[in-house]
């Protein structure tokens, strides 16, 4: 990659090192990042070749401006994605919910009133919740959402001091939201060792982020959060020379009761990814 900053031209270059960075998001949370590392040289380019190359890379831009365009939003659903997760793995997120309508409800800034609405209702009997959600195109046209959350309470005490189950509190008040359109809540909490972990949930929600992308919607924001996250920064763990010891530093940081979900190396070796949970933090009801 070349670039020209003040009419100085600048090469990169891989080097053998990696930096490590490592990420604990609480509840039991571990993201671990290896990434090659760079340097600039400058180049020995004459003004008239500077001009040149600027004029190249102008006319290239000009020529390729919808691929640079979508690849510019593909890279923001990235961080976007990569953003959500963390959130989701942050806040402790254990249980999922899907917000459906019965009619073909088509109109996303009307969903996203109505989650609003949903959720200013829900506040009156869970002062404490929270969530991350993504809204989703069904094949029919029809939006429904999923949203991560903390385990809600099992009942919840009515006028009449009688408790109810909270989830049926939960699709009254989105039913109640949806009036004649219909509406249901589908719940899934989350269970040792089944594919609703805290970690597979916070993955199967970011997953539509990026898909909001592949589906040819880049402009349109497809995800939403409610409360505070407290989301620490990473840590830098430093320079290593070797992918050994980038390796053995990384899972060191693990303990016993971590469980890895995801474990990448590209195939360049420029980077790779340590995903992990620990399942002494999985709350079950």
């Amino acid at each position: 990659m070349i670039r020209i900053i003040d009419n100085v031209a600048y090469r990169s270059k891989s080097t053998d090192s990696y930096r490590l960075k490592a990420h604990d998001l609480g509840n039991g949370h571990v993201e671990v990042v290896g990434s090659r590392m760079t340097t600039w040289e400058e180049l020995d380019w004459s003004p008239s070749v500077v001009a040149d190359h600027l004029e190249m890379m102008a006319a290239y831009r000009l020529e390729h401006e919808e691929e640079i365009k979508a690849r510019h939003a593909e890279q923001s659903a990235r961080r976007a994605k990569k953003r959500v997760r963390r959130l989701c793995k942050a806040m402790g997120a254990n249980t999922l919910l899907t917000l459906t309508y019965r009619t073909n409800e088509d109109d996303i800034a009307r969903c996203k009133a109505d989650l609003k609405e949903f959720n200013r209702r829900v506040l009156r009997v869970i002062p404490s919740f929270r969530f991350v959600a993504a809204f989703e195109r069904q094949k029919r046209g029809a939006w429904h959402v999923h949203m991560a959350v903390e385990r809600v309470p099992k009942e919840l005490p009515a006028k009449n001091g009688v408790k109810v189950k909270s989830y049926n509190v939960l699709r009254s008040i989105w039913r109640s939201v949806t009036k004649d359109r219909g509406g249901n809540v589908d719940v899934q909490a989350a269970k040792r060792n089944s594919q609703r972990s805290p970690a597979r949930i916070a993955s199967y929600i970011s997953g539509y982020i990026v898909k909001a992308f592949e589906d040819g919607e880049p402009e349109l924001n497809r995800w939403t959060k409610y409360g505070d996250f407290d989301l620490p920064p990473s840590v830098d763990l430093g320079v290593f020379t070797s992918t050994a010891d980038l390796m053995r530093s990384a899972f060191s940081l693990l303990f016993d009761s971590h469980t890895v979900d995801v474990f990448r190396f590209d195939r360049w070796k420029d980077w790779f990814v340590l995903y992990a949970e620990d399942s002494s933090f999985l709350r079950l009801s």
